[in-house]
């Protein structure tokens, strides 16, 4: 296996202060026709039962984003600079923006773009924006 040279730096992303940590990604929406993507964090309530929706960060200039499955899989992204007060994080140099780059061919370079890492234990979701995402709090039912 070829051992990739770039070193990631993972730091809190500053717009998640005081946000509830330990949530479940619940639902990520693309908007295709605004480019908009939207990610729902929940509690988990019942096993069966869809988690309660804390928050839903929200992308507006989104260049792209990935999302991959299982708890494993953070440990492979992370080279372990994570804060475990945080589930919303930048990476700096990303491995992620450098791959956009090459497959645009370069065009969006003139764009301040960054890498959003948000955490969950059940999913780690990369998303590549030109624009800090908006943080909706949705209010708890009773």
């Amino acid at each position: 296996m070829e051992v990739n040279s770039i070193r990631q730096i993972t730091t809190p992303w500053s717009g998640s202060r005081g946000l509830t940590t330990g949530l479940i990604l619940s639902e990520v929406y693309q908007d295709v026709w605004t480019g908009q993507l939207l990610l729902s964090m929940g509690m988990p309530t019942q096993a069966e039962t869809a988690p309660q929706v804390i928050y839903q960060l929200q992308f507006d200039y989104l260049l792209g984003y990935r999302v991959l499955e299982g708890a494993e899989v953070l440990e492979a992204l992370d080279d372990g600079n994570s804060d475990s007060e945080s589930q919303i994080y930048l990476i700096t140099p990303s491995r992620f923006l450098i791959w956009f780059h090459q497959q645009s061919q370069g065009i969006h370079l003139d764009k301040d773009i960054q890498h959003y890492r948000i955490a969950s234990w059940d999913y780690c979701v990369d998303v590549l924006a030109a624009q800090e995402p908006l943080v909706k709090q949705h209010k708890q039912k009773e």
